[in-house]
């Protein structure tokens, strides 16, 4: 049939591949027009004539044309996935396609050749299989008894009469092989973990049995462990493209450091390599929470999670955590990828035994939460504490806790940032083990009625003034017309889809009593048209979700002491405020916005004011005077009035059906009744907050235009393109002087996209809830959640953990140099002052451009007669704090929506009456 010399020809360079694909298209013709159980006539000529093993031979045996073998293995792929799922029952299919599976699998040659496509087949199978249980028979079967499973594996011994067990011995070369690429990147890893699922969803009995005694648990263990240890040790997070993917990105990006990205000893985050290391390991954690999730048989996933505890964490996750330092970027490093971790986490099970781990949770706490699932992790389990080890050779160990409170006081910018993502993520991820970060106590449940809860519910009167005084801080910071209320609304909406899309919110609604609505009367049914059905919404259209919600009932409504080691650490970090990077600003704000987003953490003492704050007639010291005498008072801060509607106040039928008036009718009403609430004592958030508006004032007085600068600052972030003043640009000298006269801004144009992705709120429409199902595992750019450029997309992801906003790279910087945005760029990052206090980093920007006296300001010493100048080192730049200006802006906006949101959905309790 072939020529001799057709083994120098290659399969590609004959009419083979096309008129096999031609077959295959006859087939599946034939069978579209077939009525159903009924065979064509091409089908009957394969199945008679054995078409299948025919080629499967020559595949084997002679491999001529160079690759037939390759184009076998894909034809019978086509075959099997595009007929039905009952084409694999016939004996003339299977037979040749189990021969040809085992010859390549067999044959190491081949093996390595054709290892993409008989993934590709493998997966097929797989799938068919999943849809037609029926065909597992067919490729799991016992070798030594030559029978399937299901049938007896007990043979009658004839002489004495007794049974005789035999231990099968299964072969089963679809899982065997697809073992081999769990770890693999690219298609065939993707193809063979997939395939992989299809089978651990039907592991049960004989099935669960064989995958039970394999190596499954300690391969996928070894390879996290693998991959893991093939992630660089030193890290530079950054990723140009982000930096250039927008005006707000660029303008933030402007804080970079310069001399830490360019270690040569350290991986960037934004190369290839990386990024493919990166995706491999997570895919693979991914995948074993897929089977953890999706794996009938318990003691599968038992083995899984033992294998993860002592082979991955305690020995290679345990010791990297311990070896990083905050000189060489390891920290970095380390710490981003344990973030990563936890964001992955979805599963309950794995995220007891990681997280649990890490936090050096008591075996028996965790072992007791296992076990309300029926796992029973700790059983016959050897750990590596009873061996000698030097990480486990003292009761107390290193624990996430440890990482975070040290690093959050590291002198690395990149490593507290760094921390500080890692912080967010626990406390969002995984609220309960957050809880131990912070030094609470018990605080009395909202949705109590009793007396003793209506002592401490707040006032609606208290509410209007604590919003009147964080509305006042915003007046502080910017006088524009609209300032208050531009982006408000969008926060308001933000904050409550983040809210009602949150595990703890879930649980913490599911715990509230039913609400009957019969027999009330109307004024008791009414609710505010923004947040008053929510109960409603919570009932029919919130389902709990089914991995990390039940690890969220066990977190108690409680309140942070005021001495809490974790917030003097972040109000420290704010004191620091504008002389730290906007990203670092970012992160810290998102922090704080996350720890008073838990329903189940009250916010007085440190965010809102507490009862006990307020003044009363017999105070002493008249703090409404002082109050009054604010900066922001005369720039004309907001009042409760301007907050809430006015209605008449006249006698009303509260019954009448025609009456519209919403439930904040009450709030006017209610407020008239009581005397004006003035406080005594500030809260510390509130207090510091204060204190950086103050410090708004003083670089406002040494800089000259600084109100253009930051109007043109805050239009490069929201709109793109600022309108540049054409007014002569400040001296870099800057002199300290006063501002002779102080312009009047224009008015506040409507936030476009840009900086509203950026700040997480989108103008005019609201931003879909993220998904509250935990079935499929959010998949994770390795860029996106790494990359520690200050862009639109970093604070989009750090807000809602959304992708982050595809935006067309600006030309504008490139190739315009002279375009508005590159103006106010050049113009704001040449500008250079000293801050008001110093910075808790060491400086990481190189000072170019020494002059002797600059040379005796770094090196004093060196010089002792001369007088030393202004250390150039601890200057910032004028971008730095506009950037930070608008940061702290936008961050007192989303604290006050997230008070005002938890008090109208009922998470914090408020009394009318």
């Amino acid at each position: 049939m072939m020529e001799q010399n057709a083994g120098k020809v290659h399969v590609d360079q004959t009419e083979i591949p096309e008129n096999l694909r031609h077959m295959v298209d006859m087939l599946v013709d034939e069978e579209a027009r077939q009525e159903d159980n009924t065979t064509g006539v091409c089908m009957e000529y394969l199945l008679k004539n054995g078409v299948l093993e025919y080629l499967v031979n020559v595949s084997e045996k002679v491999d001529s044309p160079a690759d037939i073998c390759g184009e076998t293995i894909r034809m019978i792929a086509s075959m099997i996935d595009l007929l039905d799922d009952r084409f694999l029952v016939h004996h003339a299919v299977h037979k040749p396609t189990i021969k040809l599976l085992r010859f390549c699998v067999l044959d190491d040659r081949q093996s390595d050749i054709y290892h993409e496509d008989l993934v590709d087949l493998m997966y097929i199978i797989c799938s068919k299989i999943y849809g037609f249980p029926a065909l597992l028979n067919i490729f799991f079967h016992d070798k030594q008894w030559l029978t399937t499973p299901q049938k007896s594996l007990h043979v009658r011994d004839s002489d004495s009469g007794t049974s005789d067990p035999k231990k099968p011995e299964y072969e089963f070369l679809l899982f065997t092989y697809l073992l081999r690429f769990v770890h693999r990147e690219g298609r065939s890893g993707d193809f063979a973990r997939t395939g992989l699922l299809f089978l651990m969803e039907m592991a049960t009995e004989h099935l669960g049995d064989f995958i039970l005694e394999s190596d499954f648990a300690s391969i996928m263990a070894a390879g996290l462990g693998a991959l893991y240890s093939q992630l660089p040790r030193k890290l530079v997070v950054n990723d140009e493209d982000e930096i250039n993917s927008s005006s707000a990105s660029y303008l933030l990006g402007q804080d970079r450091h310069p001399r830490l990205e360019n270690l040569s000893s350290a991986e960037q985050s934004n190369s290839k390599e990386f990024k493919l290391q990166l995706d491999s390991f997570l895919k693979l954690l991914e995948f074993c929470q897929d089977v953890l999730t999706r794996c009938p048989h318990r003691e599968i996933s038992v083995r899984l999670l033992q294998s993860v505890r002592s082979i991955f964490l305690e020995n290679i996750l345990y010791p990297s955590i311990l070896e990083c330092s905050d000189m060489d970027g390891s920290s970095v490093a380390v710490i981003s990828y344990i973030d990563l971790i936890l964001q992955t986490l979805q599963q309950d099970a794995l995220a007891e035994v990681v997280v649990g781990f890490l936090m050096n949770e008591e075996d028996d706490i965790i072992e007791s939460r296992l076990r309300e699932n029926g796992i029973f992790l700790l059983a016959g389990l050897s750990l590596d504490n009873t061996k000698p080890s030097p990480y486990f050779t003292t009761a107390e160990r290193f624990t996430l806790k440890d990482l975070i409170f040290t690093r959050l006081q590291s002198s690395s910018q990149s490593t507290v940032v760094a921390t500080l993502k890692l912080l967010k993520t626990l406390i969002v991820k995984h609220c309960r083990y957050s809880l131990q970060l912070l030094a609470i106590e018990p605080d009395i449940d909202p949705k109590d009625h009793s007396e003793e809860k209506k002592k401490t519910s707040t006032w609606i009167s208290h509410h209007i003034r604590e919003m009147t005084l964080y509305f006042s801080l915003i007046s502080a910071i910017d006088s524009r017309p609209k300032t208050l209320t531009l982006g408000y609304e969008e926060y308001l909406q933000d904050v409550e889809q983040s809210l009602e899309s949150d595990c703890c919110y879930q649980s913490f609604t599911n715990k509230l009593p039913s609400q009957d609505t019969q027999g009330t009367s109307k004024s008791e049914r009414r609710r505010s048209f923004k947040y008053g059905d929510w109960q409603g919404r919570v009932s029919h259209e919130r389902q709990p979700i089914r991995n990390l919600y039940q690890s969220h009932n066990n977190v108690t409504r409680h309140r942070i002491k005021s001495a809490d080691p974790l917030l003097q650490i972040l109000l420290s970090l704010l004191s620091h405020f504008f002389t730290q990077s906007s990203e670092l600003n970012l992160a810290l704000t998102s922090v704080v916005a996350a720890l008073a987003s838990c329903p189940y953490r009250s916010l007085e003492g440190w965010i809102s004011f507490r009862e006990s704050d307020q003044t009363t007639a017999d105070d002493v010291l008249d703090l409404d005077r002082d109050e009054m005498s604010d900066s922001s008072e005369e720039r004309g801060s907001i009042h409760g009035q301007d907050i809430y509607a006015h209605f008449d106040n006249g006698l009303v039928d509260e019954d009448d059906e025609d009456d519209d008036r919403s439930i904040d009718y009450g709030v006017e009403k209610t407020t008239q009744l009581r005397t004006p609430v003035r406080f005594k004592s500030y809260p510390p958030i509130f207090t510091l907050l204060r204190t950086l508006t103050q410090q708004v004032d003083y670089y406002r007085s040494e800089i000259d235009g600084f109100d253009t600068l930051l109007e043109e600052r805050w239009q490069g972030l929201l709109l793109g393109e600022p309108e540049i003043d054409p007014r002569p640009t400040p001296s870099t000298s800057l002199s300290t002087r006063r501002m002779q006269a102080k312009d009047q801004p224009p008015e506040a144009p409507t936030p476009s996209r840009s900086l509203s992705t950026f700040f997480g709120v989108s103008p005019g429409k609201r931003r879909p809830p993220p998904p509250t199902t935990s079935s499929s595992v959010p998949t994770i750019n390795p860029s996106k959640s790494l990359s520690s450029s200050t862009t639109a997309a970093a604070l989009a992801a750090i807000r809602t953990h959304d992708t982050p906003l595809a935006v067309s790279v600006i030309p504008a910087i490139v190739s315009n140099p002279l375009s508005h945005l590159a103006i106010h760029a050049a113009k704001t990052q040449n500008v250079r002052i000293q801050p008001l206090f110093p910075s808790n980093f060491v400086s990481e920007e190189p000072i170019l451009d020494l002059d002797e006296e600059d040379i005796v300001a770094f090196a004093p010493q060196a010089h002792p007669s001369k007088p030393k100048r202004n250390d150039k080192s601890t200057e910032i730049t004028l971008a730095m704090i506009l950037n930070n200006v608008v940061i702290l802006e936008e961050a007192i906006k989303e604290l006050a929506a997230i008070m005002q949101v938890r008090r109208s959905l009922g998470i914090d309790a408020v009394r009318y009456t």
